[in-house]
């Protein structure tokens, strides 16, 4: 690959776009890269463009103007219908008259959307002959993959831009929650019973993919034991998605003390102003966790069919339990993924207990 220019030598960036098409964790994690570019052009006007599910955690970005939010709902509509969809977001691109777009997503759809941006820069990882053939050369600036299997995905996100001399001086998670989102989590707080200054700890014990999550019996004696020994009120929560719910109420069943339960009434950044409060978070590899990190809030995190080092908590203090998993470097079928593995199943509630007795030893500062 040929010697790639620094970033002193772009011309005319006035506007850049980001393009991360991926779920809400994966867009949190790129927000380092946010910051990244503005600190290189800090006269660019600056937009990202996210998944429609995505979108609520930049909306709020103060180095963001725009947020441009593809539907991605609309890909179950008929083809002419979809089509129709597509086009017209795409104008809506265009329209925008991007000088660079930085497309941290190496998907197909995105690298078309970077091509047909119209901008003079494009900027991506070298796709070595995933997707499409001829993929590659609707980029003009394309780094070599890195293909280090423990990067953690911001490093990866970042790798691309510091490729062209653009550095993240103190790379972390951003996502700002609005007044009224504190409003309404304080709101949810009291209508726990709880007070304000009270210490509790937030448990969210679910993911959209079930089988990232710990033995129901061993979080239902972890949450007894915060309750009961530690004296910290915990409140459990979980998305709005019926199998987490489920999820939940089967926890419950195992509980003998009782947590509160806030059972998906909360919007995502509305629960980031929830989980910033918290003396602790205690969850799953998940997007939650990774809204916790974003919040300063210190986080137990369990990992087995997934690799931590690529998305253990960013920029937090934490503590990962981890198991291997004999599936956890691909697609095998030597797990089931319709429920717990054998991975999580083998992290032992007296880790748990020692994990968090630790975490909560230590100095709790906010960045």
């Amino acid at each position: 690959m040929q010697p790639q220019p620094h970033f002193s030598s772009f011309k005319g960036i006035k506007r850049i776009l980001i393009v991360k098409l991926k779920h809400i964790g994966d867009v949190l994690l790129a927000t380092p890269c946010i910051r990244a570019l503005y600190e290189a052009f800090p006269d660019a006007r600056i937009s990202a463009l996210v998944n429609d599910e995505s979108a609520s955690i930049l909306v709020n970005h103060p180095l963001l103007e725009e947020v441009l939010a593809f539907p991605r709902g609309n890909l179950r509509s008929r083809p002419a219908s979809r089509i129709a969809s597509e086009l017209s977001f795409l104008g809506r691109v265009r329209r925008c008259s991007f000088d660079m777009v930085v497309d941290l997503t190496s998907g197909d759809r995105a690298a078309w959307l970077t091509r047909l941006s119209g901008a003079r820069y494009r900027v991506a990882y070298d796709p070595h002959g995933k997707g499409f053939l001829g993929k590659r050369f609707l980029y003009n600036l394309l780094a070599p993959f890195p293909f280090d299997p423990d990067l953690h995905h911001v490093q990866k996100d970042l790798g691309l831009l510091e490729h062209f001399g653009i550095m993240a001086s103190r790379p972390r998670l951003e996502l700002y929650p609005t007044e009224e989102d504190v409003t309404a989590a304080d709101r949810a707080i009291s209508g726990l019973g709880l007070k304000n200054g009270d210490s509790f700890i937030v448990a969210h014990p679910t993911s959209r993919w079930l089988f990232k999550c710990w033995a129901d019996e061993r979080f239902a004696a972890l949450v007894d034991w915060l309750q009961n020994v530690h004296g910290f009120s915990v409140i459990l929560t979980c998305g709005p998605n019926e199998r987490e719910l489920g999820r939940v109420r089967h926890v419950l069943e195992f509980c003998s003390s009782k947590p509160h339960v806030l059972f998906g009434e909360l919007g995502l950044t509305q629960w980031a102003a929830l989980v910033k409060k918290a003396r602790l978070f205690v969850g799953v590899d998940s997007a939650p966790m990774h809204i916790a990190a974003s919040q300063g809030t210190p986080t137990l995190a369990f990992f087995g069919p997934t690799g931590f080092q690529n998305w253990r908590p960013w920029a937090v203090q934490h503590a990962v339990l981890v198991r291997d998993c004999p599936c956890s470097r691909g697609r095998r079928l030597d797990c089931d993924w319709t429920r717990t593995r054998a991975c999580m199943t083998a992290i032992t509630l007296e880790e748990a207990q020692t994990a968090v007795s630790d975490l909560l030893k230590q100095p709790h500062s906010r960045s």
